[in-house]
């Protein structure tokens, strides 16, 4: 059985005149292991891509601000810090990866997921009450290996 402790969360943001704004489009978990685990808004806007790359290099995009790397556990993620996962499984909608569901050795559940072209989170809560703009709640697939 999976067992990895988050040790950080990290992100790519969008920022404007230094200043990061708006929700991530990309986060980066990174395990006490050393494993990672990348999730963010794939080129589609529908689907999540999912895998262990790194995160975007800071890059300026001149008059349309920067892509930045934040450091976002206590700020974004703190319920994440030192979490051990047991079990990562997709969110489907048409057998599409649009999230995953990470299952926690605690006992709960925290999701990340695609719609609209932005990046949401949370916990089951969140998770369900999320109104979805197609209208389809995504199915949790089975186990998948990370």
């Amino acid at each position: 059985m999976l067992r990895m402790r988050i040790a950080t969360v990290i992100a790519n943001r969008h920022a404007f005149e230094g200043q990061a704004e708006g929700t991530p489009f990309r986060v980066l978990l990174a395990f006490d292991d050393g494993q990672t685990l990348r999730l963010g808004v794939a080129g589609d806007g529908y689907r999540m891509m999912m895998d262990s790359l790194p995160l975007d290099e800071p890059t300026d995009l001149g008059e349309y601000g920067s892509i930045v790397v934040e450091e976002v556990t206590q700020s974004l993620f703190a319920q994440l810090k030192n979490a051990e996962v047991k079990e990562v499984r997709p969110l489907l909608v048409e057998d599409q990866r649009v999230g995953v569901r990470l299952l926690l050795s605690s006992g709960g559940a925290f999701h990340f997921w695609v719609d609209g072209d932005e990046l949401f989170w949370g916990d089951e809560g969140a998770w369900v009450a999320h109104e979805w703009l197609n209208g389809s709640i995504p199915a949790v697939g089975e186990a998948v290996k990370v």
